[in-house]
């Protein structure tokens, strides 16, 4: 992947910059909702024109950015296509239209995924550094929190590469089991598949209900903290929408991960074959 992100860098870093622009005004929300409730309080309309403003231009960064992404990495996937297929010609026609569905899936994780991916990690760090400014309590169980969900996905990593790559080798067979014409060994193929899809959910399954207690008891305490501490309704309110975003963040984030894990399996699959990755 170091690969396509260094021969497509104009490309990638415009769709990218314009995300972080996007992410940026999401971001600020919270606080400027905050502030312009304090301000409706005593009588002053700043506050909510300053929301009006910051809703308009993250609204027409987020139109333009998706105008831009769809031309963009539809150029990039045809292009990309062309050249492993005529790379892994000497494959089979089953690992050939196998690999094609796996860049697919590369692609697909640039354009959908990796932006997603940034605002993610741009929304933890946003929300955390505004957290800090506004409630220090609140600040450390965030801190906490981020570090017991790191723990749990890094302990549990090696896992999800070894279950993604007893489904490549599977996805890789699948147009020869159905060109055999034999019963039998396709129902085992299908069934393969399905154990190793099986395990992937159960172990993500098992990850998210873990990671959402450690979210559920940060908002229990959040609330209970920012109250206690501030008597403005602004900054309860902005508090707790701060920890709403930072708990997205955080559950969102080892997903982008386990996504990752699989790709980079499959980016080196198709290095193997002199593919463009």
């Amino acid at each position: 992947m170091h690969a396509l992100i260094k021969r497509f860098r104009g490309r990638l870093s415009l769709t990218l910059a314009l995300v972080v622009f996007e992410t940026l005004g999401w971001i600020l929300f919270p606080l400027v909702i905050g502030r312009a409730i304090d301000g409706v309080l005593v009588g002053s309309a700043q506050g909510l024109q300053q929301l009006a403003v910051l809703g308009v231009a993250t609204m027409g960064i987020a139109v333009l950015r998706r105008l831009v992404d769809s031309r963009a990495y539809a150029s990039i996937y045809a292009t990309l296509g062309e050249e492993m297929a005529d790379a892994a010609r000497e494959e089979s026609t089953s690992t050939r239209t196998a690999r094609l569905g796996m860049l697919g899936e590369v692609v697909e994780f640039f354009e959908n995924s990796l932006p997603e991916l940034i605002v993610s990690v741009l929304s933890l760090i946003g929300t955390v550094a505004i957290v800090a400014t506004l409630n220090t309590s609140v600040f450390v169980g965030c801190a906490v929190t981020a570090v017991a969900t790191t723990t749990l996905y890094a302990l549990t990593g090696r896992l999800t590469i070894r279950y993604n790559q007893g489904l490549n080798d599977e996805h890789e067979r699948q147009v020869d089991m159905v060109h055999s014409s034999d019963p039998r060994h396709l129902g085992a193929h299908l069934r393969r598949m399905m154990r190793w899809n099986i395990r992937l959910s159960d172990l993500e399954a098992a990850n998210y209900g873990i990671n959402w207690v450690f979210m559920i008891a940060l908002l229990v305490f959040s609330v209970s903290a920012s109250v206690h501490d501030s008597p403005e309704y602004g900054s309860v309110f902005a508090v707790v929408m701060y920890v709403f975003q930072f708990m997205e963040s955080m559950m969102m984030l080892p997903l982008y991960f386990q996504g990752w894990l699989r790709l980079r399996e499959i980016s080196g699959r198709l290095a193997r074959v002199g593919g463009p990755m």
